[in-house]
């Protein structure tokens, strides 16, 4: 059944003075009772929603659906990474041991933390990459390689068994989230570490709606307010917490190219994440990779861009039904397609005086990784040579570090 929401009156509306609840105490509380009034951001009513759908683990056993059997009536066609595997996994090892090489062995070991929600995705990835560092290692630079699973969300018992035929020290933390105090609290690491997020991460941490109200000359943040029969309305206040305001610095900290009165998703999780990482690790080097935003430019359009400004986009929220923010039993999970250029500036300010990243399509990245000798037909399996088919035509591209 569908959720009627309030009207939304043209006038001066007075604060709401519902309690502010947070996706912390939504998760310890197991959400709203009955009769219950509050106030969330909205960015935490899409956390509390998401975080049980995209951390549910399948049966590792059981053989994934691939991309190309989904119906066309999935509105969640993303590229699949495991169909690019060992292809893939190859060319990552490669990456992160030539930027081991040449920026820190013999000191330090190789740290590799690949911060996942999918758990299956990442235990494979993991063991490609490892048994394909073993099979080109001596035993003793093997050795130095330290892999960490790190989850987006908590993920208890998770049964040991499932690193069984993966060579190497791997370990899987499932005993707390990933989380603004996370690594200052439990996984302070001094030595380097290669951050790993295999496309499954971006597009699920959780976004800020905002707008820059041209009638109070300010930021505005979206709320949701839930009134006593269940009723859910989204407001926009001026009074904005913490986390969004951060991320606003980070991305309109000039005030240059704003659009008065445009909603615009911006990646306020991620961000968090990204100073996190660099307030604790400073350290590191970062390979995420995930679905970004595309365009097709038009003559209009390109002919619009040389007499305007660039305007900061908004990330795409991408949704399983119409009405699924609103609903109490949404069974989906929603997306983002974030703007890459946009996190390649963020990350790059938020870094730098340490470290800088570029963006590059998963094929110019394989291109430049893959071997003459792994490229030619006789060294690819029957499998493998479709799959780099497939990574010439992915939609997939890569933020890492340079």
């Amino acid at each position: 059944m569908m959720i009627r929401f309030f009207p939304l009156r043209i006038q001066t509306r007075l604060k709401s003075d519902y309690p502010l609840l947070t996706f912390e105490q939504l998760v310890s509380t197991n959400g709203i009772r009955k009769g219950q009034t509050c106030r969330i951001s909205l960015r935490d009513y899409l956390e509390w929603q998401n975080f049980p759908n995209i951390m549910k683990r399948e049966n590792f056993f059981t053989q994934r659906k691939s991309v190309s059997t989904v119906s066309q009536e999935d509105p969640f066609l993303f590229d699949n990474l495991l169909d690019y595997d060992p292809l893939f996994s190859r060319c990552l090892a490669k990456w992160l041991l030539v930027n081991y090489k040449l920026n820190d062995y013999p000191y330090y070991d190789l740290n590799i933390v690949n911060i996942y929600t999918d758990l299956p995705q990442g235990i494979q990835l993991c063991k490609s990459l490892m048994t394909y560092l073993k099979s080109t290692l001596s035993n003793n630079m093997f050795q130095k390689i330290k892999y960490f699973m790190i989850p987006l969300y908590k993920c208890e018992n998770v049964p040991s068994k499932l690193l069984d035929g993966i060579p190497g020290s791997v370990n899987l933390i499932q005993d707390y989230p990933v989380s603004p105090d996370l690594l200052q609290k439990k996984f302070l690491i001094e030595d380097p570490v290669q951050i790993l997020m295999l496309n499954d991460v971006i597009k699920y941490t959780t976004h800020d709606l905002v707008r820059y109200s041209s009638h109070d000359d300010a930021w505005q943040q979206c709320f949701v307010d839930v009134n006593e029969i269940g009723q859910k309305k989204r407001t926009f206040e001026s009074d904005i917490d913490y986390s969004c305001k951060l991320a606003l610095e980070q991305l309109f900290g000039d005030q240059s190219n704003l659009v008065f009165d445009k909603e615009l998703y911006i990646p306020t999780k991620l961000i968090e994440i990204l100073m996190t990482i660099k307030n604790n690790i400073p350290e590191h080097r970062l390979f995420a990779v995930d679905t970004p935003q595309r365009s097709s430019p038009t003559v209009i359009s390109i002919l619009k861009s040389l007499l305007y400004p660039r305007k900061v986009g908004s990330s795409q929220v991408v949704e399983q039904h119409s009405d699924s923010i609103f609903s109490d039993k949404c069974s989906g999970r929603t997306h983002f397609i974030t703007d890459f250029l946009q996190l390649k500036n963020v990350y790059n300010d938020i870094n730098s005086s340490s470290r800088s990243c570029e963006v590059e399509d998963i094929a110019d990245f394989v291109e430049k990784w893959i071997s003459a000798s792994e490229r030619g037909a006789r060294s690819l399996s029957n499998r493998e040579t479709p799959q780099l088919e497939d990574i010439k035509n992915s939609s997939l591209a890569i933020l890492h570090s340079t």
